[in-house]
């Protein structure tokens, strides 16, 4: 799509957003359920998923329906302390890629384009569904996602970081799957998580940003699609520095340490981008000083059909020799 299409794009998803869901909903951090229920990510290289616990769903035109447990479990959405994986194999597989979805996301569809793209250059593709989203979606919640970004602060920093501890448990049952190299690919928010993932694992998982959230501490207020949210935040009784200082443990950006490496991260930006502004990407590559920044003439939306975007994907992910070992990769699936 040229500019005009891919700003009238993403305006238009954002208006319906904000119009059909956002603005039709409220929450407030002052009556949490999850005020004295907080994850810690430290202990994140200690978890283990047991491979008895993997349940095949079912299998729909090839595709497999795996699910596993949430190494983080609580009492009040039992729908969310289970993690969907959607299993898309190629024909010829080479190399596995973790894909994290953006949020509000509810319609897988919206992959499948590059999905296949990604098959056909020897990619097996999971598909892992965020917190509050799709089949984890509580019953009570007006829409996917709703549960995940909201005043409700506290469970919004849990669903941040229950994702990112998904994110392990999803890279272990990959490699329960199959001995293949993996990586990771994240959009949108997805992309947020998994550069917070990528930090914690000390930069050794070659790691996809895809316009990624960038700012997480300030994202209530500077984004325009998510003011409804900034609104309530105001109108809550924790001040704006109690919030900052909470939003900042989620924030990838805050806790940056000294052992991060740019070396196994790239990332593509559209510079037509209505939901993250280029400002936001410019300062983002500036502050981690990432040397594989991709810039795309497109939409925060229509990226995911830009044609180019599986063979710079291919570029960067499949640069390992390891990769071409074929008698080091054979599948050993047997879930």
């Amino acid at each position: 799509m040229n500019e005009a299409s891919s700003k009238f794009v993403d305006k238009l998803a954002m208006e319906k957003l904000i119009s059909e869901k956002l603005a039709k909903v409220r929450h407030s951090p002052d009556d949490s359920f999850f005020k004295k229920d907080e994850i810690s990510l430290n202990c994140i290289d200690d978890l283990q998923l047991e491979k008895s616990q993997i349940k095949l769903v079912d299998i729909v035109n090839g595709i497999s329906h795996f699910q596993i447990p949430s190494f983080y479990k609580q009492p009040h959405y039992l729908e969310n302390n289970l993690i969907n994986i959607y299993y898309y194999p190629s024909d010829n597989p080479q190399c596995n890629i973790l894909l994290l979805h953006g949020l509000f996301d509810d319609n897988m569809a919206n992959y499948l384009f590059l999905i296949k793209q990604l098959n056909e250059l020897n990619f097996n593709i999971y598909f892992m569904v965020l917190p509050y989203h799709f089949e984890r979606r509580p019953e009570g919640s007006f829409f996917g996602g709703e549960y995940f970004f909201s005043a409700d602060l506290f469970r919004t920093r849990n669903a941040f970081k229950q994702t990112v501890l998904d994110i392990e448990a999803s890279m272990q049952f990959i490699g329960y799957h199959n001995s293949m190299p993996k990586r990771i690919l994240g959009f949108s928010m997805g992309g947020c998580a998994a550069f917070r993932y990528y930090l914690l694992k000390k930069s050794l998982i070659k790691t996809f940003l895809l316009n990624p959230v960038t700012e997480f501490k300030k994202l209530a207020w500077d984004n325009n699609l998510l003011l409804t949210v900034g609104r309530d935040l105001d109108e809550s009784l924790m001040s704006r520095d109690e919030v900052l200082k909470i939003l900042a443990e989620i924030d990838p950006c805050e806790n940056i340490g000294p052992d991060f490496k740019v070396d196994n991260l790239t990332m593509v930006y559209s510079i037509y981008d209505q939901v993250i502004e280029k400002v936001k990407y410019d300062a983002f590559i500036n502050k981690i000083g990432i040397k594989n920044a991709i810039e795309y003439s497109s939409g925060h939306l229509n990226v995911l059909r830009v044609p180019r975007l599986s063979r710079d994907i291919f570029k960067f992910l499949n640069n390992d020799e390891s990769i071409h070992n074929s008698d080091k990769n054979k599948d050993v699936s047997n879930v």
